[in-house]
């Protein structure tokens, strides 16, 4: 796999978590985007290809719930990663309903766990990929 193919988009109000996860993210190879909005978000996302989305739930303007729903609408492909530090049942339970690919608690156990689940994420679109060129090919 390699990772300078997967571009990152990450959405947060928190600007240490964003700075934090792209130094990380950027040093594991990545091509990695921020932003404290999730409306910027979804217009960059409408303007342009990410492969995983991190975005936290709470947020200003539009939740990450809204924001998850909007991108899934776009392109239904997109890895997305909930973040939350105020996590309820519902709230889990909207998210996974509204397609997203995984739920992750603030403060993270590590960089090292989130890194782990993006590369989940990768893995699922690599075979994605391969069943898809497995179809065409017997097409």
């Amino acid at each position: 796999m390699n990772k300078q193919n997967y571009k990152i988009l990450i959405v947060d109000d928190e600007s240490d978590i964003l700075e934090s996860l792209k130094k990380n993210l950027v040093l594991e190879g990545y091509r990695v985007e921020t932003t404290e909005d999730s409306q910027e978000a979804l217009e960059r996302i409408k303007n342009d290809k990410f492969h995983i989305v991190l975005t936290d739930i709470v947020m200003p303007k539009m939740d990450g719930i809204e924001l998850l729903r909007e991108i899934k609408s776009y392109d239904a492909l997109a890895q997305v990663i909930m973040m939350t530090g105020y996590s309820t049942m519902d709230k889990t339970i909207k998210s996974l309903e509204s397609g997203a690919n995984d739920y992750i608690l603030k403060p993270f156990k590590s960089v090292e766990y989130v890194i782990s689940i993006i590369n989940l994420s990768i893995d699922k679109l690599e075979r994605w990929r391969e069943s898809i060129r497995g179809i065409v090919k017997d097409v």
